[in-house]
């Protein structure tokens, strides 16, 4: 390698972080910590939820867009994936076209400027704060019959339906309905 190469790699990095950094700290410290979660507690959770084809899955934190993948795949669903980092919107939005998923999309937005009248799933594994934040806007804006999963921490603001155990984990998945 020329000391050329390195060089333009190291700025290339260092543009990436500054450029970047804002949106993943202010995510990461606020709403939603990056910490994916596994495959099959994603897969219970949308069990839980009973996702049916065609239903619309929301996922606030979208990260790598794995929910949106498995809800595809396993249960053809169409996924919107809301995340605010923007290098984790952009690995999703990757991870989607290589996994060939079609009627996903992933949105570089605050979860909080998201409409959510069309819902019929909400997945969030996000911090007891950010389900404060969201409290209101669940009770205004999703439709009545919409299932809502959280895994690990549960919504203080409305009571669950059910409360499983996460496969292979200590915590809880906690489904809601919205009557």
């Amino acid at each position: 390698m020329t000391i050329f190469f390195i060089i333009a790699v190291f700025i290339i990095a260092v543009f990436f972080i500054i450029y970047f950094a804002p949106s993943s700290l202010k995510a990461a410290f606020t709403f939603a910590p990056f910490m994916p979660t596994p495959k099959k507690i994603i897969k219970k959770a949308l069990e839980l939820a009973q996702l049916k084809p065609n239903e619309f899955l929301y996922d606030f934190g979208s990260g790598t867009g794995k929910v949106l993948v498995i809800g595809e795949k396993k249960f053809r669903s169409r996924g919107v994936g809301i995340e605010y980092s923007t290098p984790f919107f952009i690995i999703s939005k990757i991870n989607l076209f290589l996994q060939g998923v079609k009627q996903s999309k992933v949105y570089n937005e605050s979860f909080l400027d998201t409409d959510l009248s069309k819902a019929d799933v909400i997945f969030m594994f996000l911090t007891p704060k950010a389900f404060c934040l969201l409290e209101n806007k669940i009770k205004t804006e999703v439709k009545t019959g919409t299932r809502i999963v959280t895994f690990s921490s549960p919504l203080l603001f409305l009571e669950p339906e059910k409360a499983e155990p996460a496969p292979g984990s200590k915590e809880k998945i906690f489904l809601y309905r919205i009557l």
